[in-house]
């Protein structure tokens, strides 16, 4: 009777568990990353891709030679969300470049950066000229650091030199949240 007990103890657990981990799960899948050198004279883009690691993984790869040293960045960032077409959702965000990587200083910008950190070379502060890359990014629906409603979004990124765009890149993805 001790071991039949423990193995339906054991059972009940491991079901109580599972269910836990299903009640707030949720699905993230990046459906398509566009990039697209404005000014070849200052970037030159070698890699723009999704690749499926999974059905229910994808990971996002960049790679881009700045040719140029760079001292003025600014980065424009907007989140569009999928309804009769993308639409203006949420986050419209000018950043000084240069300033944010020496002072971290956009919350939002702030968490989107932590994500990217680890896997990039997004690190250095200006003047900044050479290799950029970001290598194998994928984040799960637990990993999103902002509640989202269901839906299909694209976060549009722009980013200029001197005032001059010289890359427009585009990170489509779908998000569905507490799946059963």
């Amino acid at each position: 009777m001790g071991t039949a007990f423990r193995i339906i103890c054991l059972i009940l657990a491991f079901h109580i568990v599972f269910e836990q981990s299903t009640i707030n799960a949720s699905r993230f899948k990046f459906t398509n990353f566009v990039c697209d050198s404005v000014d070849e004279s200052w970037i030159s883009v070698h890699k723009c891709r999704l690749k499926a690691i999974r059905r229910d993984k994808t990971t996002l790869s960049f790679n881009g030679t700045l040719r140029k040293t760079a001292r003025n960045i600014r980065v424009h960032g907007q989140i569009f969300k999928r309804a009769s077409g993308f639409k203006p959702w949420l986050y419209n965000i000018t950043i000084d470049g240069c300033r944010f990587l020496q002072r971290p200083y956009n919350a939002p910008v702030i968490l989107v950066y932590n994500l990217f950190k680890q896997i990039s070379n997004l690190n250095f502060t200006c003047p900044y000229e050479g290799p950029v890359y970001v290598m194998g990014f994928h984040l799960s629906g637990e990993g999103v650091p902002v509640p989202l409603p269901s839906g299909e979004y694209l976060i549009s990124i722009k980013w200029y030199i001197d005032k001059v765009l010289i890359l427009s890149t585009g990170i489509y993805f779908s998000f569905e949240e507490n799946l059963s």
